[in-house]
């Protein structure tokens, strides 16, 4: 039980650790790989637990007898039970943030084209493509328009 409280405290201690030191990228970016090493953290954690536990059923085979090896095998698997819960967890707030991260690249990549696009009239070619109407002046062709009338 013990052994779950430090690896939660752990896994606390990096998210919290790698929050503050953001370094580049977008904060989608950074939360999904927060959360990637968190249940990194909590899957390795359980893979231990799980060794552990196997161990102790192969203690019990070889040695039916013996009483606490019976309350080993029960506090293991009691143990085994809660870091599947935390690595469960751990894996869906990785899908969320992994999800909030392509939305977010989603949004960035429209933008870009929307940029990128500008006011553009499919209909008309060259500098006529940029009128949105068309008794529109560009602002290179207002300069020489008030030249002709003076």
């Amino acid at each position: 039980m013990r052994k779950i409280f430090l690896i939660a405290l752990a896994v606390a201690g990096s998210l919290s650790f790698t929050a503050c030191s953001l370094s580049g990228g977008s904060a989608a970016q950074s939360m999904a790989m927060e959360r990637a090493r968190a249940y990194e953290g909590a899957y390795k954690a359980y893979m231990e637990a799980e060794e552990r536990y196997l161990n102790v059923l192969f203690n019990i085979e070889r040695m039916p007898d013996e009483e606490e090896l019976w309350s080993m095998k029960r506090d293991q698997m009691m143990e085994l039970v809660q870091l599947r819960e935390l690595m469960l967890s751990a894996r869906a707030d990785l899908d969320n943030a992994i999800q909030e991260w392509e939305k977010y690249l989603i949004e960035m990549k429209d933008e870009a084209k929307q940029s990128k696009a500008g006011n553009f009239n499919p209909n008309f070619t060259g500098k006529d493509g940029m009128r949105t109407s068309p008794g529109q002046l560009l602002p290179s062709e207002i300069h020489s328009s008030k030249r002709k009338y003076e």
